[in-house]
């Protein structure tokens, strides 16, 4: 008799054991057929102004552009220039009524801000209820009549570049741009004389990226080269100040540094955790002792990683 009740103990527990085992292997499983979280396909584009285009400064600019948005969803559409905050909410054009921001306009007035002289960054940032996407280009002020009277900044690129879309992130590859006899970089190198004094020369400007694209909370390096536009020797001593502007204009982070023996500058970071996916921009004001300085522009994409 006894020994029956211990044989009733032991089956009773190695049952209760193999029905733990049983609920714990198919919570697991339940666990691991989870669908991953879906990849965002929303996205947002700037059709006017194009990236490069010369604007009259002073007047008003209307910017347009489309974007993923729907009638079934729940976005809008907000523009900022030259990063001055807050964003503007844009007009809804699309065929569905004012909700349908599918194509969109903006009309840049004086009671914002104006055009300057120079480059002005416009960010056109799409608001869904599960994501966020930016677009920016950057569009040349000059003065009314100087449009027509000097070369357009656009012609410089091809038109392979100014149809490149990137529906992932905010703003197109950089385009090349040929500031001199020189051929344009192939890193997405913008650059074009700040300023112009007597009996001085032109200066490249060339970026290197080491890592295109870089994920979220990993290490970045960029290496600017500084040499001689014509000659293309080195410049030793070129003053570089530069920012990095973040996705959505978030943030900006400011470096600074000289150039080497071998007219290189080289700086290291580390992309934040916790900051936006999209396009980092970087700028680089050059100056060196006989020579125009000069503004350069370069660009990568940081992804979630």
């Amino acid at each position: 008799m006894k020994q029956n009740i211990i044989w009733f103990v032991a089956g009773t527990f190695i049952a209760a054991i193999a029905f733990m085992a049983s609920n714990h292997i198919s919570y697991g499983q339940v666990t691991e057929d989870l669908a991953p979280q879906p990849v965002s396909n929303e996205s947002v584009k700037i059709v006017s102004p194009l990236e490069g285009q010369q604007v009259p400064i002073g007047e008003e600019l209307i910017a347009s552009g489309e974007s993923s948005d729907d009638i079934s969803k729940d976005c809008t559409v907000s523009v900022i220039v030259n990063n001055i905050r807050p964003y503007h909410t844009a007009s809804a054009t699309g065929a569905s009524g004012p909700e349908d921001f599918s194509k969109w306009s903006f009309t840049l007035s004086s009671n914002y801000t104006e055009i300057i002289e120079g480059r002005n960054r416009i960010t056109a940032k799409l608001s869904c209820p599960e994501s966020t996407r930016w677009y920016s280009v950057n569009a040349i002020g000059v003065r009314t009549g100087q449009a027509s009277a000097s070369t357009n900044v656009s012609s410089n690129f091809t038109p392979s570049v100014l149809s490149a879309i990137n529906e992932t992130g905010t703003l197109t590859p950089q385009p090349e741009q040929q500031v001199s006899s020189t051929p344009p970089s192939s890193s997405g190198v913008n650059s074009q004389p700040a300023a112009s004094g007597e009996n001085s020369k032109t200066m490249s400007v060339i970026f290197d990226i080491l890592n295109k694209p870089v994920s979220r909370g990993s290490d970045q390096n960029i290496t600017i080269t500084v040499s001689d536009a014509a000659s293309n020797e080195s410049i030793a001593g070129a003053n570089i100040t530069g920012k990095l502007l973040y996705p959505g204009d978030n943030y900006v982070k400011d470096f600074s540094g000289t150039t080497d023996s071998n007219g290189q500058f080289a700086y290291h970071w580390t992309i934040g955790e916790n900051g936006d996916a999209g396009e980092l921009t970087i700028e680089a004001q050059v100056a060196a002792s006989g020579y125009d300085s000069q503004q350069a522009r370069s660009a990568f994409q940081i992804t979630k990683g």
